[in-house]
C-alpha cells in the first residue's frame, strides 16, 4: 500500500503545483480609467402667437375691447398671459414654440397654468381674481407626451374663454410653466 501512497502523493502535489501555474497565468487583474459624460435637458419658450393682440378685432365679434398678451420670462419656461379689458363669452387662442435648446430628447410631462396643472383636452378653469367665481376657463389640445429632439422645436396651442364670473374693466394674469422630462422618463 505503501508503494501506492509515494506515487499518488507525487500526482497530487505535482497537480496542485501545475494548477497553481495555470491559475497564475490565466487569472491577470485588468485596471480601465474612462470618462461619462452627460447631455443637458434644456428647453425654452422661443415665439408666442395670440389671435387677439392689442389693436386688433376681438375674435368672433367686430369690435376691437379685449386683448391678450404675453412675456416671457427671464428663465425662458415661464410665460406670463394678460388679458385686458376682456368680457363674459370671450374667446382667444394663443401658442407658444417651445424649442429643445439642450443635447437631450425630451418630451412635456406637463404643463401648469398658476401651478395647477393643465391635462391635455380636460378644461382647467381657474377664479384668478378670489371672488369664488371662475373667471376663465383653459384648455390644452396638444403637445404633452410628444418628444422633441434637440434642436427641433413644437408648438403648443391653448384656446381660453371668459367665464361668467370675470368682472368688468379687470385685467387678469397667470403664468404658464413647461415642465420637461428626459425622453426616457416621461411617466403618461
Amino acid at each position: 500500500m505503501r508503494s501506492i501512497l509515494k506515487p499518488l502523493f507525487f500526482i497530487l502535489v505535482l497537480s496542485t503545483l501545475l494548477f497553481g501555474i495555470s491559475y497564475s497565468r490565466w487569472d491577470k487583474q485588468l485596471t480601465i480609467n474612462g470618462s461619462v459624460a452627460t447631455g443637458t435637458l434644456e428647453a425654452e419658450f422661443t415665439y408666442w402667437f395670440s389671435n387677439d393682440p392689442p389693436g386688433q378685432t376681438d375674435p368672433d365679434y367686430n369690435k376691437d375691447v379685449g386683448s391678450t398678451v404675453c412675456t416671457v420670462g427671464d428663465d425662458k419656461q415661464t410665460a406670463f398671459i394678460t388679458i385686458e379689458n376682456a368680457y363674459p363669452c370671450y374667446h382667444v387662442h394663443f401658442s407658444f414654440t417651445i424649442k429643445n435648446t439642450g443635447t437631450i430628447p425630451w418630451i412635456i410631462q406637463s404643463i401648469t397654468v398658476d401651478g395647477q396643472p393643465l391635462h391635455s383636452n380636460e378644461p382647467l378653469s381657474l377664479d384668478l381674481d378670489g371672488d369664488g367665481d371662475y373667471d376663465i376657463t383653459l384648455e390644452i389640445t396638444d403637445s404633452v407626451g410628444e418628444q422633441v429632439d434637440p434642436g427641433d422645436s413644437i408648438e403648443t396651442s391653448l384656446d381660453l374663454h371668459v367665464e361668467q364670473g370675470a368682472e368688468q374693466g379687470f385685467t387678469y394674469t397667470f403664468t404658464i410653466t413647461i415642465v420637461v422630462v428626459q425622453w426616457n422618463e416621461y411617466v403618461p
